[in-house]
């Protein structure tokens, strides 16, 4: 089913990327995904292409979601579907789409840093890893060893070259694993260099973890509770995005106005 929706997605001319789990899976920092998100270029011919596709593969309205207007496309709001419903051999496939994604403000841009990736679905474009990263700051806990791990293939792909003092300063601004940091800092010349200049509470303890090494186990204690404070501050930021898309979710709910689950797809926005 994912391979036939993607085949009738990428037949149109729809522009989307894949995003969150399915292309943190499609990197190689995650090992699964239960659904498929795509943020789909915020333009009303656009998403009224991408409801016939829909449509056509005979997708269905999941729980909580809006009305499938310019508004609330533009404001961020998610819109559910399921899609496989009629093979009861295999499970239903959860798509969320996206006019509008957290951290990442240009779809423009972000397409112009996409990477197409060969897959058993066909040739997919994904959200470029650094915009990856970005969105992948949310509320979770679980995101952020996913977002190392897409820091640390950042890394690789640079390793054989010699990485620049730009590239050192955004892998030591993004990484969470302290383990990788140190390692960072203990084997590359350059990013100790650059180290000094980046304002993370954790990168001093760090670099008292490899200066002092007899202290290292305090140090590296005290970096990563740094670590934690951090990703809180993180974590409260992305509930302040949500917060009010939430709060008009309620409302909508309350009035009955969000669109009846196992409801067809409309065909224009």
């Amino acid at each position: 089913m994912i391979k036939n929706f993607f085949q009738n997605l990428n037949s149109s001319p729809v522009r989307y990327l894949v995003i969150s789990g399915q292309a943190s899976v499609i990197y190689g920092a995650a090992t699964f995904s239960e659904d498929i998100d795509l943020w789909v270029s915020p333009y009303e011919e656009n998403w009224n292409i991408l409801l016939k596709v829909l449509k056509k593969v005979d997708a269905r309205v999941y729980k909580l979601t809006p009305p499938i207007t310019m508004e609330f496309i533009k404001k961020g709001h998610g819109f559910h579907f399921e899609l496989n419903l009629n093979n009861k051999k295999s499970s239903p496939l959860f798509l969320d789409t996206l006019g509008s994604v957290p951290r990442v403000n240009s779809f423009e841009k972000a397409w112009q840093n996409a990477v197409y990736v060969e897959t058993d679905w066909g040739s997919i474009p994904v959200m470029g890893l650094r915009n990856l990263v970005e969105i992948k700051k949310t509320q979770r806990l679980g995101d952020y060893p996913v977002i190392s791990n897409l820091v640390r293939i950042e890394y690789e792909k640079h390793e054989r070259s010699k990485i620049d003092s730009k590239t050192w300063k955004w892998i030591l601004t993004n990484s969470y694993d302290i383990d990788d940091m140190i390692y960072f800092l203990k084997n590359h010349k350059s990013a100790y260099n650059i180290a000094s200049s980046i304002y993370r509470p954790c990168m001093s303890y760090c670099l008292k973890a490899i200066d002092k090494s007899t202290r290292r186990e305090t140090y590296f204690k005290h970096a990563s509770r740094e670590i934690a404070l951090e990703i809180e501050e993180i974590r409260q930021s992305d509930r302040e995005y949500w917060k009010p898309i939430i709060k008009e979710l309620k409302e909508l709910n309350k009035k009955g106005q969000l669109l009846p689950v196992g409801s067809t797809v409309p065909l224009i926005v």
